[in-house]
């Protein structure tokens, strides 16, 4: 082999060699953002799940939601049940569960504005900061002109010994009202009067993303704002994150609320030509949107080099939630008329009364532990609680739980109809009751329930 062509190899060997080098200077990670909206008081296990799951697996997660979280619905705990009832005095029990499934921020929505007055919203701020989750909302401020609750946070995530900043901004729709006849905005309501007021979020966006830069120089901004992105029919004015992903420069991707539809991804392209990934994960905890950006390093930082979003659907827990739902209504049908109908004094059979398939009841005595329910029926299928004034009752069929009985109310007056057993019927705080074989109660009349004023059907276990 003559000089030149050796000449020639080596140079290409240094070349190629140079190349790999900066080829493996270049770095990339992903950061994922989990994002939840309109939960309303409802965590469903298999969404807590997933979240403990995946910030696991993946070290760089943050789980933020958009509002509208505090409220009471089916599905919702039974602690917070508890408290909406004035059974409690304790903090919000929401904020706990909220931080023990792993939630970093939420964004105030109208829900929590309408649900409470000033004071009351103070101390909800109050329980939550105490848990560790930060309250958001850039363009709420105080009478003074001063922020009501944080504007915005910076989550610092450390990758390959560096540091990479992720500002979540928080914004609220203005117009939080009820009534369409009556001006919506927050300044306008009983308990905000000249306490609260709130300014254009669009605007507002502007201003805080461009305090963000200068004094945080984030990385990447997540908007997680309260609003819808398109109007609704008649138009809600406070739906405006078309023009917030449109008109604001600086925001990488936003994620929605309010209307309580599920988006996977809308791109919009903002005034500086670049694009802005849009998802909104439906309500209730149905599911959650996934989002991932992965950054790459440069001299000035971290750059993005690309984003995207998916809906991971709840599939079970919905299911599992209808399915209740729907018999606990037809428990209602077949058990809180039957005074009405004139069954006063008489003995009933459950396997001839009830509309709905089960094969086994069990009814826990009062005061009985959570994780003895649970323990005996063999699973956690609702967020419960303890009750001291009356039994909770629980079908099973092949296994698996299709009523309970206090799946919107833990008071004994709140109740249509309630399941009575003498104490030394009880074994180790549960009595069984098989299909067709133990299922006799007497209807008896009770006391009046709050809601309607009329008798609460009792039903007194008769042995055989």
């Amino acid at each position: 082999m003559n000089r030149n062509v050796i000449k020639i190899i080596t140079i290409n060997i240094v070349l190629l060699s140079l190349f790999l080098v900066g080829c493996s200077s270049t770095k990339t990670v992903d950061i994922n953002i989990l994002a939840t909206t309109d939960l309303h008081g409802i965590l469903p296990y298999e969404m807590v799940d997933f979240i403990k799951k995946d910030k696991a697996k993946y070290s760089n997660t943050i789980v933020v939601d958009a509002g509208d979280f505090y409220d009471k619905e089916y599905g919702t705990s039974g602690d917070m049940l508890k408290y909406f009832e004035g059974e409690s005095e304790a903090n919000i029990p929401l904020a706990e569960e909220m931080n023990e499934a792993g939630f970093d921020t939420v964004t105030l929505g109208n829900h929590e504005f309408i649900s409470k007055d000033k004071e009351g919203l103070d101390s909800l701020v109050s329980d939550f900061e105490k848990q560790g989750i930060s309250v958001l909302s850039a363009n709420t401020y105080n009478k003074n002109g001063e922020s009501y609750v944080k504007p915005y946070i910076i989550k610092e995530l450390g990758v390959y010994d560096k540091t990479i900043k992720v500002g979540i901004l928080g914004l609220s729709l203005k117009e939080v009202g009820e009534d369409k006849n009556k001006s919506m905005e927050l300044k306008d309501q009983q308990g905000y009067e000249g306490k609260l007021y709130m300014n254009d979020l669009v605007k507002d966006a502007q201003k805080w993303v461009d305090i963000m830069n200068e004094k945080e120089k984030p990385d990447v901004i997540i908007a997680v704002v309260h609003s819808g992105e398109r109007p609704k029919k008649p138009k809600h004015p406070g739906n405006r994150i078309q023009d917030l992903a449109k008109n604001v420069s600086g925001i990488d991707v936003i994620v929605s609320g309010h209307n309580h539809v599920q988006i996977k991804q809308n791109d919009y392209e903002n005034k500086d030509g670049k694009t802005v990934i849009v998802t909104e994960p439906g309500k209730y905890g149905e599911c959650i949107s996934k989002i991932n950006i992965r950054m790459k390093e440069s001299k000035s930082g971290w750059d993005v080099l690309d984003k995207s979003s998916n809906i991971i659907q709840f599939d079970e827990s919905n299911k599992n939630s209808k399915d209740l739902f729907e018999n606990y209504v037809n428990m209602l049908s077949s058990l809180s008329e039957l005074i009405n109908e004139g069954k006063k004094g008489e003995v009933i059979s459950l396997d001839k009364q009830l509309s709905i398939k089960w094969d086994k009841m069990y009814i826990f005595k009062p005061n009985t532990p959570r994780e003895e329910i649970y323990e005996k029926v063999g699973y956690k299928f609702l967020k419960i609680t303890e009750i001291d004034d009356v039994n909770q009752v629980v079908l099973m069929n092949e296994g698996k739980v299709v009523y309970y009985s206090n799946i919107g109310e833990v008071k004994k007056n709140n109740l249509p109809f309630v399941f009575n057993v003498d104490n030394d019927k009880f074994d180790k705080n549960v009595l069984t009751i098989n299909y067709g074989e133990n299922d006799d109660f007497r209807v008896l009349g009770g006391e009046k329930n709050f809601y309607t004023g009329s008798k609460i059907v009792e039903l007194a276990y008769e042995e055989k």
